[in-house]
């Protein structure tokens, strides 16, 4: 039985896309999934299937209209990529289980929730991805779109998130998974696996010695890009970047 950890990122989903593509064409399959933030996204194609569909996404710039969608001040809206999913069809029978984790804000504090997305009807499968991807961001201090893509940091995000926290501009909102927890490997501790495979989106990546407590570290196998990312990759839905790093997703997977 294996399973698979797909970490947030943004924009650099689309070398976590490459890999997966790679490793279905190769004959992999996933029993066990966890996702947050793009991870959760991408992991939606897994449970539907739509493995093909997964590869058009992010190399057909599906994400024409997301500049038009930016237009909350709190938040960078992904409407528009959940009105996508919700027109996948179909079904992995392989797939037992798709976690994904997005935070809940109330009273000035923030609790991590999770969903197994494979035991909720479809409107909560949908409601759980959105939650799991949707940034908190200062986007009136911005002159543009164009200007909140090309200045995006995390770091910063997180920062202006935990203040904003304390003044209850979030207040009943349901925000990025990966604001609690991006190293997204708590379902593993329950639902054991032979193999886990982790798709992050930096070098030398540390797991959580709560993994390590569990899993011997020649039963994780850990997929990371040759690529540097900057901060502002996180929003840069760019063609010719989306491709390159796609690929390079998918060549890593054929040496896996």
């Amino acid at each position: 039985m294996n399973g698979l950890f797909l970490q947030g990122g943004g924009a650099k989903g689309a070398f976590q896309a490459g890999v997966i593509y790679g490793l279905y064409e190769k004959g992999y399959k996933f029993d066990i999934i966890s996702g947050t933030s793009i991870g959760a996204i991408n992991s939606y194609f897994i449970y539907k299937n739509q493995i093909e569909e997964l590869k058009n996404f992010w190399l057909k710039n599906r994400f024409k209209n997301f500049n038009e969608g930016m237009t909350s001040d709190k938040v960078i809206d992904n409407q528009g990529i959940i009105d996508y999913l919700s027109k996948l069809e179909g079904l992995n029978e392989t797939v037992k289980n798709i976690y994904v984790n997005y935070v809940h804000v109330q009273n000035k504090e923030f609790k991590e929730m999770v969903v197994d997305i494979t035991k909720v009807s479809d409107e909560c499968k949908l409601k759980a991805v959105k939650y799991s991807s949707l940034l908190p961001y200062r986007m009136k201090e911005y002159n543009s779109i164009e200007d909140v893509k090309n200045n995006f940091d995390s770091s910063v995000m997180r920062k202006n998130f935990y203040e904003d926290l304390k003044l209850n501009v979030y207040e009943g909102y349901n925000l990025d998974g990966g604001i609690a927890n991006n190293d997204f490997l708590n379902p593993f501790i329950k639902n054991n696996v032979d193999k886990l495979y982790l798709i992050v989106f930096h070098k030398n990546y540390r797991v959580p010695d709560y993994i390590k407590t569990i899993y011997s570290m020649d039963d994780i196998i850990i997929i990371e890009p040759k690529t540097d990312f900057k901060p502002n990759d996180t929003l840069r839905l760019e063609r010719d970047f989306l491709n390159d790093i796609f690929e390079e997703g998918y060549s890593i997977s054929k040496k896996i």
